[in-house]
C-alpha cells in the first residue's frame, strides 16, 4: 500500500512539473462517529445518576461482605468478574436473586432466593426479559453497550407479568447492568434506591431438552 501511494504521488508531481504549475496537496481526515446507545434516549436524569454510581456502590457492598460469603458467591458478586462477549441466547434460564445490603454499620449480607425461572427473547423493540416464577417479578428490554447490556425495566405486580414498562410507574423502575461471568453464566445487576443495598439476578440457561417448544 505504501508503495502505491508513493508512485500515485511521484506522477503527480512530474505532471505537475510538465504544466510547470505547482502540485496541489489533498489533505484526507478520518473522523469517527460513536451512536450513542439506545438506552440513554428512555432513561430518566434520576436513574442514570443510579446507573452511574452502581460501580461505586457495588464496590462497597462487596468489600464489606465477609470473606466466607465472598468466597461462596465466587464471581457472581465480584464487581470486576465482568467478561467479553455478554451475548445471550434467547430461551429460558433459571434465575436465582442475591440481595446485598449493609446495615449503617457492621458487614454486608447476601441473601439469596430460590432457583427460579426466566425468559430471553429477541423482539422488534430489543432483548425482552421477564421473570417468570417466584418472588421480585421483573421485565425488561437489555441494550447492548460495549462488553455489557444496560437494563431499563420495572418490577410487575405478579409473577410472569410484564405489562409495565419502564416509566409507566416511576417508583417500580429498575435499572442495572448484564455481564457475562462465566461459561453460559450471567448476571442482571440491579442498583438499589441507595448505595447500600442491591440485587443481583444469575442467569444460566435451562438446558436443550428442557426449552419450552416454540
Amino acid at each position: 500500500m505504501y508503495r502505491r501511494i508513493a508512485t500515485l504521488i511521484m506522477c503527480a508531481t512530474l505532471g505537475a512539473c510538465a504544466a510547470k504549475t505547482p502540485p496541489q496537496v489533498v489533505l484526507v481526515s478520518t473522523v469517527t462517529i460513536e451512536e450513542t446507545p439506545a438506552w440513554r434516549a428512555s432513561i430518566t436524569p434520576e436513574d442514570e445518576a443510579r446507573l452511574d454510581g452502581l460501580r461505586a456502590s457495588w464496590n462497597g457492598l462487596h468489600a464489606k461482605l465477609p470473606p466466607r460469603v465472598r468466597t461462596a458467591q465466587g464471581k457472581l458478586v465480584d464487581p470486576d468478574a465482568g467478561l467479553d462477549l455478554p451475548s445471550l441466547t434467547p430461551g429460558s434460564y433459571r434465575c436465582r436473586v442475591v440481595r446485598l445490603r449493609t446495615p449503617p454499620r457492621g458487614s454486608a449480607t447476601a441473601r439469596s432466593s430460590t432457583s427460579d425461572y426466566c425468559f430471553i427473547s429477541g423482539t422488534a423493540d430489543g432483548i425482552a426479559f421477564v421473570k417468570q416464577t417466584g418472588s421480585d417479578p421483573a421485565a425488561g428490554y437489555f441494550y447492548p453497550d460495549g462488553k455489557r447490556y444496560v437494563f431499563l425495566g420495572a418490577r410487575q405486580r405478579r409473577a410472569g407479568d410484564n405489562s409495565l414498562g419502564y416509566g409507566n410507574e416511576p417508583a417500580r423502575d429498575m435499572v442495572g447492568v448484564v455481564e457475562r461471568v462465566g461459561g453460559f453464566r450471567w448476571r442482571l445487576a440491579v442498583a438499589g434506591t441507595n448505595d447500600r443495598q442491591m440485587d443481583i439476578y444469575e442467569l444460566t440457561p435451562v438446558p436443550a431438552d428442557q426449552q419450552p417448544r416454540g
